[in-house]
């Protein structure tokens, strides 16, 4: 079944992408996924590149054909398989563009409450793992461990700050990377793309940071 999406999140995931979008015709987000279990669902850089000899992009407007069989994940929903065919584009918005059409999602917590992570056991609905807010008074702290280079996300949602959420934002990624280990103010508001994760071996699902509009 083709879908229009209009690209809201494509972020890092292990050298692939996790990429997000709401579909025109429900205003309901969807995640794209692959049938790879060796790559996590991710989707790779060749299954971004559309009929144009383009790679998918945030904010662009695309035709993709989905599957017709469910994902069962009570974590992620939103989850959809796709066909193994080129995504096709048909232009691009602005963020006003989106805001105008289709508004911001409201809650009043991002993913239940305001930690970083979920234990498994306390998912017990399925609920959204996708959101696009406006926050305010956002940074990126750096942390180096066993040689690589962490980043996480503060911010401010509804007066309710929020510490520690993963980055899955690749410019964002790309800015910070050879900086010192610290925080680095970013902006005072901003519109950002939140998705939560599967768990992990922890048996938890944390909340990522997926693209930082500002």
């Amino acid at each position: 079944m083709k879908k229009l999406i209009v690209i809201l999140a494509k972020s890092a995931k292990y050298g692939n992408y996790c990429v997000a979008g709401i579909e025109l015709s429900t205003n309901k987000w969807i995640r794209p996924i692959s049938h790879d279990e060796k790559i996590e669902d991710a989707v790779t850089a060749a299954e971004l590149t559309c009929t144009d000899k383009t790679e998918a992009q945030i904010l662009d407007i695309v035709e993709i054909d989905f599957e017709d069989t469910p994902v069962a994940n009570e974590v992620q929903p939103e989850n959809s398989f796709f066909q193994n065919t080129a995504w096709q584009k048909y232009g691009r918005w602005s963020l006003s563009d989106f805001e105008k059409f289709c508004g911001f999602d409201t809650t009043d917590f991002i993913f239940y409450d305001n930690s970083r992570r979920l234990e498994l056991s306390t998912i017990t609905e399925k609920n959204k793992s996708l959101l696009i807010l406006p926050v305010e008074n956002i940074s990126i702290s750096t942390e180096l461990r066993n040689d690589d280079l962490k980043f996480y996300a503060n911010f401010t949602y509804g007066g309710i700050k929020y510490k520690n959420f993963g980055v899955g934002d690749i410019s964002l990624r790309q800015k910070f990377s050879d900086k010192l280990c610290g925080n680095f103010f970013v902006a005072k508001k901003a519109v950002a793309t939140f998705s939560l994760t599967n768990p992990y071996k922890d048996n938890r699902c944390y909340k990522m940071l997926a693209n930082l509009f500002t």
